[in-house]
Formats: structure tokens, sequence, C-alpha cells
């Protein structure tokens, strides 16, 4: 980092630590994501002031990853030999799992702060670092010098990088590549990312030998026992029908978590950590290990069947977040996932998305996921409050923080002026910490003015990105069917399955909103209970087809109907708009099974 650059960021760091926030011209000097992780460590409460990490306690269920790891890191300690450098591994929650630091100079300053096995670097901990914020971005950094909050980590640029489980894509651990502050290079990262392959790689050999393995143990006990049995390890489970029906419901993570503690010794049985459930409860446990260490257990089950009709009701883990919205898509899937992590640590939250995308029912869902009162909400629409007048906004926010609700949702944010955005952050800047939960919606903007990006940054701590319709195609077809159930009250009514054909391929422009306003009017217009493509509005008959169409069919098809959409139907001004005669644009609807005498449009 050059030394105006070093500057630069250390007047930042110091402004930040002493008043709390940053003036713009201040936060220009910082990187995005270096002053993201500052706000989030700001706000978990990091012991900046610490000299040294803190004793979290030796994770042994990350002995896959050490393992794993171990050739390959020990190799680039070697190929680092004469440098100032070292490599550190942590697990998924920033616990130090072991360091490879051939220089001795290096080797001090790790144990001057206590970087060693089982010592905690995540960013709740010890502040932006080369670990834990690795974690919390779920991508690679590098964190030079003033960069890093906690005075005691200045000395370091830190390189470090995810790894992912190879076939679950969860997160494993972080690797880091520390050096002295002033030797970082760009050229590091590339270097560690393919450090991480290899080590994913490993992890992908190891697992299929540590399958395997449990799965002939597995084989073996089924054939000795009577009892129920099943083989577990920490991202397997090998159990018959009847132990998965028993075990439905169930937190297999937990589950691991419990039955490793037991095959290590340290809870017996009788603790069952909660597992117990009327008929279900855990007998024995034997430790399946390889190369000294534990990767799965044998377990049998007792099972009570004197109450054989009585439910199972588990306890075995603390409750999760859960948000509940239509659709299995990858893509929603995602979006889930990070709203429930952003929302279990309470930071605030910014969703950005399309019109109509569903923000505004993804942050309600948020809120209702940790348990916050949906009357204790308070509810900020800055498209309802707009005003050219900064007033009307920031005193509403003003009154609604004075009585003190569980939650803030902040809509339309994209709606404010400039003054009300620059405003209202100031004002969310001096909540203390009994400040309510926030989640804030916005259109998603391509740059959105000085006075609103401030807002932005403030409520855009943890930060997710609804996908349109368009882009979430799985999803099209579970949340039409959920309006027609919002919306039916007591009368029966289904689409058929040529409808829903119709629905799931139309292109939604005005994604949810778009379609609750078509399903709300096909509920006033159907006749009987079956909703078929005859009854849907002109421009959705268009997408039912008897194939499925090629991306450049669907992008020809799309292209035709856009144009007689913008032509009102007319097909001679249509065709030569897209530059093909009108017997050529028959020919293409006649072959998409499209009628084209019939008006769409």
């Amino acid at each position: 980092m050059p030394m105006r650059s070093v500057n630069a960021v250390d007047a930042a760091r110091e402004y930040l630590l002493s008043e709390g926030d940053l003036p713009d011209h201040l936060a220009r000097s910082v990187r995005p994501d270096v002053l993201k992780s500052w706000r989030r460590s700001l706000l978990s409460g990091a012991q900046l002031a610490s000299p040294t990490l803190v004793f979290k306690g030796e994770h042994h269920a990350r002995a896959a990853l050490r393992i794993a790891a171990d050739p390959v890191l020990s190799h680039l300690a070697d190929q680092l030999s004469g440098l100032s450098a070292g490599v550190l591994l942590a697990d998924r929650d920033a616990t130090l799992v072991h360091r490879w630091v051939p220089d001795p100079v290096m080797n001090r300053m790790f144990d001057r702060i206590h970087a060693e096995t089982g010592f905690d670097n995540s960013e709740e901990s010890i502040g932006t670092n080369g670990l834990g914020s690795v974690i919390e971005q779920d991508g690679p950094i590098q964190i030079s010098g003033p960069e890093h909050l906690a005075d005691a980590l200045r000395p370091f640029t830190c390189v470090g990088v995810p790894v992912h489980h190879p076939i679950t894509r969860r997160l494993e651990g972080v690797i880091t590549l520390s050096c002295q502050a002033m030797s970082g290079n760009p050229l590091l990262t590339p270097l560690m990312t393919a450090t991480a392959q290899e080590v994913e790689s490993r992890l992908l050999a190891q697992a299929s030998t540590n399958e395997r393995q449990l799965l002939d143990e597995y084989l073996v006990a089924i054939g000795s026992r009577r009892a129920p049995v099943a083989a577990i390890g920490q991202d397997i489970c090998i159990a018959g029908p009847k132990v998965t029906e028993l075990l439905e419901g169930v937190d297999r993570a937990a589950l691991w978590e419990y039955v490793r503690a037991v095959a290590l010794g340290t809870k017996t049985a009788e603790d069952q950590y909660g597992l117990s459930a009327g008929r279900l409860s855990i007998g024995r446990c034997k430790p399946v290990e390889r190369d000294g260490f534990v990767i799965g257990a044998l377990v049998e089950f007792a099972v009570d069947r004197t109450t054989p009709d009585e439910p199972v009701h588990h306890q075995a883990h603390l409750p999760k977040p859960t948000v509940t919205l239509p659709g299995k898509s990858a893509a929603l899937a995602r979006v889930i996932a990070q709203s429930t992590r952003f929302a279990t640590k309470g930071v605030p939250i910014l969703i950005e998305g399309e019109p109509g995308v569903g923000k505004f029912a993804l942050a309600r869902a948020v809120l209702a996921s940790v348990g916050v009162d949906q009357e204790k909400v308070a509810v900020l629409d800055a498209a309802a409050l707009w005003s050219d007048e900064t007033t009307p906004f920031v005193a509403v926010l003003r009154r609604e923080l004075e009585l003190q609700p569980d939650a803030l949702l902040l809509r339309h944010l994209d709606a404010l002026t400039p003054e009300a955005a620059s405003a209202a952050a100031a004002l969310l800047d001096r909540l203390d910490e009994n400040t309510p939960r926030i989640v804030a919606t916005l259109t998603t903007a391509d740059s959105p003015a000085p006075g609103l990006r401030r807002l932005i940054d403030t409520v855009g701590v943890g930060r997710v990105s609804l996908p349109p319709l368009r882009d979430r195609r799985d999803d099209i077809g579970p949340t039409a069917i959920a309006l027609l159930n919002k919306h039916r009250g007591n009368r029966q009514a289904y689409f058929s399955s040529a409808a829903l054909r119709c629905l799931m391929r139309a292109p939604w422009p005005g994604n949810l909103r778009q379609m609750e306003a078509t399903i709300r009017g096909l509920l006033s217009t159907a006749i009987g209970p079956e909703i078929g493509p005859d009854a849907l509005p002109a421009e959705l008959q268009g997408n039912t087809r008897k194939r499925d169409l090629s991306a450049i069919e669907e992008l020809e098809l799309g292209a035709i109907l856009e144009a007689l959409r913008r032509h009102d139907g007319n097909k001679v001004a249509a065709a030569q708009s897209i530059g093909i005669s009108r017997s050529t644009l028959y020919r293409k609807l006649q072959a998409y099974h499209i009628d084209p005498d019939k008006q769409y449009f």
C-alpha cells in the first residue's frame, strides 16, 4: 500500500475509532470491503484495545480440514522459508487450527499476540483481520497495516481466502498468508486462491475415503445388531428408512456435534444433548477413526415402542432463524441463507432489487424469523412520506425511534432526497447498543447520490440482493400458487398445468407486484375452479408451448413478443421493427405454437 494511502486510511481509522462514524471525504479513502468490515466490527463490540487474541478452545471437529491442509500448507511454508511470512489455518468459526511460520521474526510477532491453536480471530473478537473478515464476506480479502482496527494487528498484512467443502460448498475454514505490513502484494491473492483449491481437492479425496470407511462399518453393524443403527459423520448420515424417519426434523449439524462429543468421551449418552424425544434416544456410540482422528461414529438408537403414535419433539439444537418464502430456486436459497445469517448476528440488513421483486415480503420474513413481533415493527415508507423537504421522513423516523420499537423497517430508501437520506443516516448513526433491529429496502440504483450513499452504508452492513423473477424461474410456479391461495378466500381455485406453464414462462417485468395483480384479476373473472390458459390475459397466453425452447429460441421469441407489445399487436409494424417480413413473423409465431391471427397484445 503506498505511503499516501496508508496515511489516508490511518486518518480514517483514527477518526472512526474516536467519533464512531466517518464523513464521506474520509470514507472514500477506505476500500469498500474494509469499510464494511470496520462497521461490522464496531457493531459487534470487538475488543480492539486487547493486545492479544482470546482463547476460544480447540475444535477437534475440524480434524478433516487439518488433515487436508497440512501437506499443502507445510509445502507452502517451506517455499516461504527465508521470507518474513507465515501461513495460518482457521476453521469456519475463525478459531485458529494451526500455523506454519518458518521465519523466527514472524514467529515472535505471532507469539506476542497469541496467534496460536484455539485462539479466536473473529471480527467480533478482534475486529477486521485476514481470517475473520474472510468468513464474514465469504471471499478473499487482503488487509494491510492500518486497515486492521486493532492496534495489535497493525504490523501485519494478511491475505485470506476461504476453503469450501467441495461437495456441499459449505465454508470449512480460512487460509491466510501473513507478512509484515509493507510487504503486501496483489499477486498474493491468486497464489492463496490456488492454495485453497488444492486443499479443497484433498478434502474431496478425503471425503470419499471417509465415506467408504463409514459405509463399511455401517454394513458390518447392521448385520450384527438388532437395534436401529446409523453411521454419522460431519457431512454424512448413513441410515435405513426407519432411522431416517426417526431423525426427521433433527438438525444434522447438531446431531454430529453431540455424537462426536460422546465418541470423544467429553459427553455421555445420558446427556442426550436434547435429542431424547419420547421414543428416540441414543444408546451406544462407537467412534470410527482414521489416521488417529475421529471421522464419525456408529450410533445405536434406543426406541420406545410403547408410544408409537406420540409425536417426536426435537430439542437438539438452538432454534435457527427460518425465512419461509414460496420458491425453490438456488438463487432464492442463497438470499435466504444470507438473510438468516445476518439476522442471527443482529446487524442492519439492506435488501436490494428491482421494483415489485418481493423485498418487503423478505424483510418481514427476516424479522419474523428472529422472533420479532410484527406489532412491534415500525414500518416507514419513504415513498409514502416523500417530500422535497427533509422534515417529514426524518421527523417520523425520530418519533418512531423515541417509541423504542423492536425493529425498524425502512422501505423505498431510493425515494428519499439526498438531504433526507443524509439526515436519516446521521440520526441512525447516533443510536447506541439498544438500537432496534434495522431492515431496509432499496430499488437497485447504479450510482446513488452522496446522501443516499451514506444511508446505504449505514443500513447496509448486511447487504442482500434479491434477483428478479426472470432470473429464478423455479420460484414462479410456487409463488403463483401461494398468491392464488392467498387471494381465493373460501372458493375452490387452482391452475391447470397448461396455465401454470404459461405463468412460468412469462417474463414478469413487474415481478411479484405484476403477478399478484394478474392473479387477483383472474380470480375476479374466472368461471369454475380450474383456471386454464384461456382465462389468462392475452399477453400470457402466448407463453403456452408444447416444448421447451433453447436459449436462442427464447431470445428470438422474446424479441418478437416485445415488438408486438410495443406496436399494440400491429404485425406489419412489429415485423419491420425487428427487420423481418410479415410472412416470416407469421411463420415463426406458428412454429412457436402461437396463433398469429389471435390478438394477444
